[in-house]
């Protein structure tokens, strides 16, 4: 039976592509969970990260819905070499066709490593909780 070896790849390829989708979608809900309990530690995290300043900051934040969407569309703008305007416009015109749609839309190539990396979040960047500004409801005192 030929049939038999062609089925268990396809089960293969199918799981794995569900574990990339499940990793960056844990990805994106660490970015969220990291924003909800410091957005100006986040915000400012991911100004020094990717280089944005105070007005690219306000305009992305103000036109994304989430703040992890804020962190992928700075990392976009990043590997497509497009400023940020360009690449938020490309967010509202491709909302809801998911982040692989719009990273196609902005020239990353399917099956790239950029690609790859986006779909797996692995995208080199992870806020510190509490360490932004120096401060952070998580830091506790020593009583030694």
């Amino acid at each position: 039976m030929h049939l038999r070896p062609l089925v268990m790849t396809l089960a293969i390829v199918l799981f794995s592509a569900g574990l990339a989708h499940a990793d960056f979608n844990a990805y994106l809900h660490s970015l969220n969970v990291s924003a909800e309990g410091d957005i100006g530690g986040f915000r400012a995290q991911v100004g020094a990260h990717f280089g944005g300043s105070g007005p690219q900051l306000d305009l992305v934040f103000r036109s994304v819905d989430e703040p992890a969407d804020a962190a992928i569309c700075f990392w976009l703008a990043r590997q497509t070499n497009q400023p940020i305007d360009v690449v938020i416009n490309a967010y509202r015109r491709h909302k809801g066709q998911g982040w692989g749609a719009l990273a196609k839309s902005l020239g990353i190539k399917p099956g790239s490593a950029a690609f790859k990396d986006l779909k797996q979040g692995e995208l080199g960047w992870h806020p510190t909780a509490g360490k932004a500004n120096g401060k952070g409801k998580d830091k506790k005192k020593s009583h030694s």
